[in-house]
C-alpha cells in the first residue's frame, strides 16, 4: 500500500478533510457544516473546541472508518484553516474565551490607534487591533493570556501538543512579523504595548512541528506518532489546490470568503512560505481581490428566505442550492435592474471601508426571490471586477475554486462579467491542497507540477458569451456608482448603530 496524506480544511461554513494517496486519488472525504456566530452586529466568533478541533477530530474519524485496514499508511497530516483569528489562550492550554474571527469589526477605534502608534497600514481583518480591544474591554482576559493562536495552529497543538504559527499567518495578523528575519518584532509589539511572549514559535507551512499524540489518536483515529506539519491559513493550500501554481495563474475563491490571488512566481520555489510577502518585496502570490461575503451571501439567503427551496429539495433528495439556481437561471443577465452590494460585513476591495454594508438597490414589485438571489450572485462578480484591470495583464489562467463555484451558473456569471473563460476541478479543495503539502513535508510528493497535471482532472469550462457581458458593460459602472455614492450614509448609519 502507498503512503497515505491526510488533509483538513477549517473553513468558516465548514470543514473538510480528504484521504489521498501520493498520486493524488482521492480514497475518502468528509465534511461537517458549521458557521460563526454574531453575538453583536459587526461582531464574528467561534468556539475554537468545539467548532475547530471537535469538528475536525469528527472528520478525521470519518476519513480513517472509511479505509481502517490502511490508517497505518497515512505518513503526514495537514492542517489549514481560516485566518487571522484571535484565539487566547490561558496556562493551562484552554482558550479563555471564544475566538474573534478575521471578519470581525469591533476593534475599528484599536485599529486606527495602532496605525497610529507604530506608523502601520493595517486593516480591520487584523488580529493585533482586536488584541488591544481585548486589553480595553476584557483586561482580566488579557492579563491571562499566554498565547494567541489562529484556527489551524489550535487544531495542530490539539493534535501534537506543541503550539507554533506559519510565517503567512504572522504575517497578517498586524504589523508585529518582520518577513526579512522570519521572526516577531519585538519593537513592534513594544510600541503597542503588547507582550511579545504570547506569540508562538514560528515554522515554514511545510515543516513538522510534532507527532500525533496518544490521546489526539484516540480522539480521531488516526495513528500515534504519525508527523503533522505547521500548516497555514486556507489561501495557499485551496490556490495549491486547484492547480493555480504557475506563474500567469490565478484562483477565483467562490468560499465564504471570496478571493481572487494571481501568482507570480513558481509556488515551489515558496512551499514554505510566506507566500504573499517576501524580504526582497516580490511576493510569490499578489492579492487581486478580497470580498468578506461571498458563499456566505447565497447561505444567508437559503437560510433566511429558502424555506420552500429547502423543504422541496429534501422531499427530492436534490441540493436546494440546485433548485436556488435553476430559478435564478431564468431571470435575465442584470436581474431585470436590480443590483446587490454584496458589502454584509464591511468592504475589502477596492478600498477597505468596514462601515459599510449589503444593499439591494433598484427593487420593483416585478422582482422576485429569484432576482435577488441572481442579484447575490452578481454582486460578487462585480466586486472582483473592480480590482482586475490592474492583474489582468498577468492573468494567463484563471481557475475557479471552492464550495460557490460548484454553481455552474455563478461561474458564468463571473465569466460574462470578467470578460474571461474559467476553469473549474471539481476534485480541487483547500483539503486536496494541505495534504499536498503535507507530502511535500515528508517527501512523497516532490514537482508541484503534479497538481497541476496528475492530481487534477478533466476541467469544465465556461467562456464568456457575448448578450450577457454587454449587458454587464452596462451596468457595472452604475453598481460602482452606487458603491461609491453609499460610503458616506453607511458611515453615518454605523455611528448611530454603535452608540
Amino acid at each position: 500500500m502507498p503512503a497515505l496524506l491526510l488533509g483538513v480544511d477549517l473553513g468558516t461554513q465548514g470543514v473538510k478533510g480528504v484521504l489521498v494517496d501520493a498520486k493524488g486519488s482521492v480514497l475518502a472525504s468528509a465534511g461537517l457544516a458549521r458557521g460563526p456566530r454574531h453575538p453583536r452586529p459587526g461582531w464574528v466568533e467561534m468556539d475554537a473546541e468545539q467548532d475547530w478541533w471537535v469538528p475536525a477530530a469528527e472528520i478525521m474519524r470519518r476519513l480513517t472508518a472509511q479505509l481502517p485496514e490502511h490508517t497505518g499508511f497515512i505518513a503526514a497530516v495537514g492542517v489549514c484553516g481560516l485566518v487571522p483569528c484571535l484565539c487566547p489562550m490561558g496556562a493551562d492550554g484552554w482558550p479563555l474565551r471564544p475566538a474573534i474571527l478575521y471578519s470581525d469589526n469591533r476593534a475599528l477605534e484599536e485599529l486606527a490607534w495602532a496605525n497610529a502608534r507604530a506608523g502601520l497600514s493595517l486593516t480591520a481583518e487584523a488580529v493585533v487591533p482586536k488584541l488591544l480591544w481585548l486589553q480595553r474591554h476584557e483586561p482580566d482576559v488579557f492579563a491571562r493570556t499566554t498565547a494567541v493562536l489562529s484556527a489551524h495552529n489550535y487544531v495542530v497543538l490539539r493534535l501534537t501538543g506543541r503550539r507554533s504559527m506559519d510565517y503567512d499567518t504572522a504575517s497578517i495578523i498586524g504589523g508585529i512579523f518582520d518577513p526579512h528575519g522570519k521572526r516577531w518584532d519585538a519593537q513592534v509589539c513594544q510600541q503597542l504595548g503588547i507582550p511579545p511572549e504570547i506569540w508562538p514559535p514560528l515554522y515554514p507551512a511545510t515543516a513538522l512541528v510534532g507527532e500525533v499524540t496518544a490521546e489526539a489518536a484516540r480522539q480521531t483515529g488516526l495513528p500515534a506518532g504519525v508527523p503533522v506539519i505547521a500548516g497555514s491559513g486556507d489561501t495557499f493550500p485551496t490556490i495549491v489546490g486547484c492547480g493555480a501554481v504557475d506563474p500567469g495563474d490565478a484562483m477565483l475563491s467562490f468560499g465564504t470568503t471570496g478571493l481572487l490571488t494571481i501568482t507570480r512566481r513558481p509556488l515551489v520555489e515558496s512551499a514554505g512560505g510566506p507566500h504573499f510577502s517576501s524580504a526582497d518585496g516580490t511576493a510569490a502570490v499578489d492579492w487581486g481581490a478580497n470580498i468578506l461575503s461571498a458563499s456566505r451571501l447565497v447561505d444567508w439567503f437559503l437560510r433566511e428566505f429558502g424555506g420552500a427551496e429547502r423543504t422541496t429539495a429534501e422531499r427530492l433528495g436534490e441540493s436546494p442550492f440546485v433548485l436556488l439556481e435553476q430559478e435564478a437561471a431564468r431571470i435575465p443577465a442584470g436581474s431585470e435592474g436590480l443590483i446587490v452590494l454584496p458589502h454584509w460585513l464591511g468592504r475589502r476591495t477596492p478600498t477597505p471601508d468596514a462601515t459599510m454594508r449589503g444593499a439591494l438597490l433598484g427593487l420593483s414589485p416585478s422582482h422576485t426571490a429569484a432576482h435577488i438571489y441572481r442579484a447575490l450572485l452578481e454582486s460578487f462578480a462585480y466586486n472582483v471586477r473592480q480590482s482586475l484591470p490592474a492583474h489582468r495583464p498577468n492573468i494567463t489562467r484563471l481557475v475557479a475554486t471552492a464550495g460557490g463555484a460548484r454553481s455552474r451558473l455563478w461561474r458564468q456569471i463571473c465569466a460574462d462579467v470578467l470578460d474571461m473563460p474559467l476553469e473549474y476541478y471539481p476534485q480541487a479543495s483547500g483539503a486536496l491542497g494541505i495534504a499536498f503539502l503535507a507530502g511535500c513535508a515528508v517527501g512523497q510528493v516532490r514537482d508541484f507540477s503534479a497538481i497541476k497535471h496528475q492530481w487534477l482532472k478533466e476541467p469544465e469550462l465556461v467562456y464568456p458569451e457575448a448578450g450577457a457581458k454587454a449587458v454587464y458593460d452596462r451596468l457595472f459602472p452604475i453598481y460602482e456608482e452606487f458603491d461609491a455614492a453609499v460610503a458616506g450614509p453607511f458611515a453615518h448609519l454605523a455611528e448611530i448603530r454603535d452608540r
